[in-house]
Parts: structure tokens; sequence; C-alpha cells
């Protein structure tokens, strides 16, 4: 290594700034940062013609949504995006200082902890109030005997990826089998959620089985994390049920990021 590279790369680690965080402005354009920076929950709903407008501009996201998007065909994009500031652990002295092992460790192990789903809420348009959003919620061993298991922790070491099952009783879409699949990167760790059965709306067939991809995304921009969801699905084409289901997806995907954002404040 080069001398000058060397010293610079040392630097760094002795005063806690770290190499992989990205900038706000990088990630969103100024018009959605002013938005977010204000407290903003943003979300947006759209039928048929799918284009994302909340995205972040980063690619491994990019990369993903077109893939699960290509393979799908949606008939619904819901998308809700968040800004985090980071609670003291987990933030350094400069705006742009990124994330520590133990930190990336803890953020991994939140939005691994399956079990924690149980029994919390979301906000039901079509009732007008408060309703719990899984009643049961844990990590299976395989889709088929679903034996239910403990939530991964993670302490020494951060896979590049890894998948885990889940079993979860939803009080609008029923008892359910989902895949999670996690990717963790430098700057971000994303996970999708997968149905691996078939989603019923009382009668209605709601989404077959992988109809439905929850695309989440937590990416380290410095002093803040900038939380990202997309629901992709393909629906039936009932017009009550477009709006409905709609609506449920980014209701849901807030009480997602506030889930997860409460962990992090524990």
């Amino acid at each position: 290594m080069k001398p000058i590279l060397f010293l610079l790369l040392n630097s760094l680690a002795l005063t806690g700034i770290h190499l992989f965080a990205l900038p706000l402005d990088s990630l969103t354009d100024e018009v959605v940062r002013a938005e977010l920076l204000r407290g903003k929950t943003l979300n947006e709903t759209q039928f048929d013609s799918i284009h994302p407008v909340l995205m972040p501009d980063y690619e491994p996201v990019r990369v993903l949504f077109d893939k699960s998007s290509a393979g799908l065909k949606p008939s619904l994009l819901a998308e809700t995006l968040y800004l985090y500031k980071k609670p003291a652990p987990y933030s350094g002295e400069d705006e742009n200082a990124g994330w520590q092992k133990a930190e990336k460790t803890a953020v991994l192990n939140a939005l691994a902890s399956i079990s924690s789903l149980s029994g919390i809420q979301y906000y039901s348009a079509s009732r007008k109030n408060m309703r719990v959003f899984y009643a049961e919620s844990s990590v299976i061993d395989d889709p088929l005997r679903k034996v239910p298991q403990a939530d991964p922790v993670f302490t020494d070491e951060i896979p590049a990826n890894f998948t885990l099952y889940a079993r979860q009783k939803d009080l609008t879409f029923g008892d359910n089998i989902y895949k999670y699949d996690y990717s963790i990167y430098d700057s971000a760790i994303i996970f999708t959620q997968t149905n691996y059965t078939t989603l019923s709306y009382g009668i209605i067939p709601a989404a077959a089985k992988g109809n439905l991809c929850v695309i989440a995304a937590v990416i380290d921009a410095g002093e803040y994390f900038l939380i990202y969801a997309a629901s992709l699905a393909k629906v039936p084409s009932i017009p009550f049920f477009n709006k409905r289901a709609g609506t449920s997806f980014a209701s849901r995907a807030e009480a997602l990021i506030k889930w997860f954002t409460r962990s992090l404040d524990r």
C-alpha cells in the first residue's frame, strides 16, 4: 500500500470517520430531501403503470427493484420513504461518518428480529382506526415443516446475504409463510419479503404465491438512516380492491418503519 494512502486510511480510522456513509444529497433530490428533513414520511401509490418516484439513488436498490418488477409485472406499487436521525451511539462527529461494525450488526439484528413483529399495529383506512398487523410472527426452519426457530443473532461475523422463512398470522390476509432474503452492503442493508403461500382477503385470492414482493432498504447516510420500502404486488383487477390494497400496503410499510425505528431507539 502506498504510504500516503495508508496514512489516510489510518487517520480516518483513528478519528472515527468511516468510509462508507453516503451523503444524503446524493441519495435524494432537493424537493424530497427538504420534505424528509421536515420530518415527513413520504408515500406514493401507483396502479398498472409502475414507475418508482421515491426510490433513493442507490444502485443495489434500483437493480433489485428492476429485477423484481420484471419477474412479477406488478399491477400495484406502494412506496414509503423516511429519514431517521440516528441515536447518539450510531452517529459520528462527522455528518458523513458511517456505521461501525457493532452498529451495523445491531441494525441487522433489529431487521432480522421477526418475532418482534408480533402485535405491531397499522392504521386501517377502511376501519378508521388502528389494527393489529401481525397477530403472530416467528422464524421457521423451512416452509414445509414450519417448526418455530429463534430469531438469528449476529455477533462476530456479518454474512453478505442470507435467507429466513417466517410464519406470520396477518389479521387481513390470514396465516401465511414468507421468504425473507437479506443482502448486506458497505452502505446499506436490504431485504425482500416474498409471499410463499397465497394471500387471501376473505374469499378473494389477493396475491398468488410470489405475487407480493416488499423491498426494504436501510441506507447509511451519515447522521441519518434513509429508509425506503416498496411493495410490488400483482392483485386482482377489482375496482374497490385495488385502491384498498394500495392504501393498506402503504399503511403497513409505515408500520414496519415505526417498528424498526423503535428497535433502534431502544
